[in-house]
């Protein structure tokens, strides 16, 4: 992974100089690749018919069509995740560089939240698409340590719903921002991936020096 933060900025000012390097990397194998950008609400919009916001969970999966998948367990974030990898990214232009920003409330992960003009919370991230492949990841950096700490306790308790291993608050990061944190925005781009689109290659153990077969 490649990460970096850059102080005073948002994410969206992060999207172009996220697409800027991998164009330079694309033009080192003679491709380039124009950037479109869209938020995740007229993404899902646009190209299935349904609101992510307020669409029911039956809508939601209504929407894979022949897509089958088991419902136990799932909640609505997955069913607009399996949208997102079985209906959406295989439809990306292959030529293309999409950045999607703007996510549900509900997927802030680490990124700040603010009201979309329509009422409604929105997460202050990006993802970074070359074709279906997603490359990187950014956002809007949160520095609220109370809020942190809350999110980590949502997470925590959805996996033990889900009877899976929770890994512990992570007080460090906590501490930090509680001491302080600069308004910034970071990213973090798959190395790998990157790689992938520049040799051209659907395979990941072509750009790993030992892949899994031989570690």
């Amino acid at each position: 992974m490649l990460e970096w933060y850059r102080l005073g900025w948002d994410h969206r000012r992060l999207i172009d100089e996220t697409a800027a390097l991998v164009r330079t990397a694309l033009g080192l194998v003679g491709r380039d690749a124009g950037l479109r950008s869209i938020t995740y609400r007229e993404l899902y919009r646009q190209r299935l018919g349904l609101d992510p916001f307020t669409a029911g969970d039956e809508v939601l999966r209504a929407a894979l069509g022949e897509v089958v998948i088991d419902p136990e367990g799932l909640n609505r974030d997955d069913w607009l995740d399996l949208l997102m990898t079985h209906r959406l990214q295989p439809t990306f232009a292959a030529d293309g560089l999409l950045a999607v920003h703007d996510y549900p409330a509900s997927q802030c992960a680490l990124a700040r939240l603010r009201d979309d003009g329509d009422g409604w919370p929105v997460a202050e991230r990006f993802e970074l698409y070359l074709g279906p492949l997603e490359l990187a990841n950014g956002y809007h950096e949160l520095a609220d340590s109370a809020e942190q700490g809350a999110r980590f306790d949502r997470d925590r308790a959805l996996r033990a719903a889900r009877g899976v291993p929770a890994p512990p608050r992570d007080e460090a990061l906590l501490a930090a921002l509680g001491s302080g944190f600069p308004a910034c925005a970071g990213v973090a781009l798959g190395v790998d991936r990157l790689l992938m689109a520049m040799l051209g290659t659907g395979r990941i153990a072509d750009v790993l020096s030992f892949d899994f077969t031989r570690a």
